[in-house]
C-alpha cells in the first residue's frame, strides 16, 4: 500500500494539470516535502545598532499601493524525500528505471509541486543542486529500493489552489 497516494502532486507546465506522483511514477512513495510553509529571510530591511543604545534604527525599503511598508523575503528551498520500492507499486517495476525517470522529471526542468498536507498549497520550483540517492539497495528482489532527497529552490512564494 502506498500511503502517499493522493497526497503529493506534480506538473511540469504552468497550464498543466496536477497529477498524483504515485500514479505518474508507479512505485514512488513521497515520504515528505519539507519547506512549503517556510519563510525566507528579509531582503529589503536594513538595521543599524549604535554603541550607546539597544534601540536599532531600521528602514523597510518597499511600499505597497497604500504606502505601507512590505517586507520582501528570499525564496526558500524545499526538500523532497522519496523512496522507490516494489511494495509501493501496483505492477512489477524496475526500481532503478522508475527512480531515474522520477529524478529526471523533477530535476530536468522547472516543476510545480502540491501537497494536500499543507492546505493544498503549491509551489513553482527548480533543482539547483546536485542530486544523489541517500540509500541504494538493488539486487534484492522485491526488497530492492532506492531512497533520495532532492533539494528544490522555490521560484515564487507558495500559492493556494
Amino acid at each position: 500500500m502506498n500511503h502517499s497516494s493522493n497526497r503529493f502532486f506534480a506538473k511540469n507546465t504552468e497550464s498543466g494539470t496536477f497529477q498524483d506522483i504515485t500514479t505518474m511514477f508507479d512505485g514512488v512513495a513521497v515520504l515528505k516535502l519539507d519547506g512549503m510553509l517556510a519563510k525566507g529571510e528579509p531582503v529589503n530591511v536594513y538595521t543599524a545598532q549604535w554603541i550607546d543604545s539597544q534601540q536599532e534604527d531600521f528602514m523597510i525599503t518597499t511600499l505597497d499601493g497604500n504606502d505601507n511598508p512590505v517586507v520582501v523575503r528570499k525564496n526558500v528551498d524545499l526538500e523532497l524525500t522519496f523512496i522507490v520500492r516494489q511494495k509501493y507499486a501496483t505492477a512489477t517495476i524496475d526500481v532503478q528505471t522508475v527512480h531515474d525517470n522520477f529524478v529526471d522529471y523533477i530535476t530536468g526542468s522547472d516543476v510545480w509541486l502540491k501537497s494536500s498536507y499543507v492546505g493544498n498549497k503549491y509551489v513553482h520550483c527548480v533543482c539547483l543542486k546536485e542530486y544523489k540517492p541517500t540509500t541504494v539497495k538493488l539486487g534484492r528482489g522485491d526488497n530492492s529500493y532506492i531512497m533520495g532527497t532532492i533539494t528544490l529552490h522555490c521560484l515564487d512564494a507558495p500559492q493556494n489552489t
